[in-house]
């Protein structure tokens, strides 16, 4: 698929690793904010905790802002196929190149409430 970038190997290693193999320092992360809905945050929540808990290597922690970037890589690797005029149509038009139906009345509707921000950062591990 022309224009499709790869990020195969992003999802196969942490970003540290993929560097530290090509004899690199790891790549910085800079903070960008996004509103989220509670119901995303929430569900974000738990499914780190999840893959947390499920993980074998214990070396590096999987928070929800791991998961943000891995989906960020996922959107950006099929940028191509992105299309729609606002959030909602982008959203399902995706969801649906995904094999994921959007619900016509469930969480992931645009609601008109207000979001929190959320700051989308790596902590340091020790």
């Amino acid at each position: 698929m022309s224009g499709t970038k790869d990020f195969k190997n992003l999802f196969g290693q942490s970003a540290a690793e993929l560097a530290a193999a090509k004899g690199e320092k790891p790549q910085k992360t800079r903070p960008k904010y996004t509103s989220l809905r509670d119901d995303q945050l929430a569900e974000l929540d738990d499914l780190a905790r999840e893959l947390m808990d499920k993980r074998i290597n214990k070396r590096r922690r999987i928070t929800s802002n791991t998961l943000i970037r891995v989906a960020i890589d996922a959107l950006l690797a099929q940028g191509d196929r992105l299309e729609g005029d606002d959030e909602r149509e982008i959203r399902d038009n995706y969801l649906r190149t995904l094999g994921v139906v959007a619900d016509q009345e469930g969480p992931h509707q645009a609601r008109e409430q207000e979001s929190p921000r959320v700051e989308l950062k790596e902590f340091k591990n020790s």
